[in-house]
């Protein structure tokens, strides 16, 4: 990790991530592995409001894997990824 805070960026490097990530999305599969190379947050700490927040991604590895269609219903799956985005709201 390295943060300049006068600059406004933030560099991550060789992050794992978590094989929950998608669960609460209602997708047909599921992430088995996932590492992420560097992503950089440009962030105008000086000039929010008139200028963007840039997310750069680079070196994204994941492996992701087909749910067995037993375990996934498509209805079951959008009222949850609903009732979630719901309680982040409230």
């Amino acid at each position: 990790m390295n943060i300049s805070i006068m600059n406004g960026d933030v560099k991550l490097t060789n992050m794992k991530l978590k094989a929950t990530l998608f669960d609460s999305m209602p997708l047909p599969f599921a992430l088995k592995y996932g590492q992420l190379g560097r992503m950089q947050l440009k962030i105008p700490v000086w000039n929010m409001f008139n200028q963007p927040l840039v997310i750069e991604i680079t070196d994204l590895f994941a492996l992701i894997i087909p749910k067995p269609l037993t375990d996934w219903r498509e209805e079951v799956e959008v009222k949850a990824y609903q009732a979630s985005n719901q309680s982040r709201l409230e």
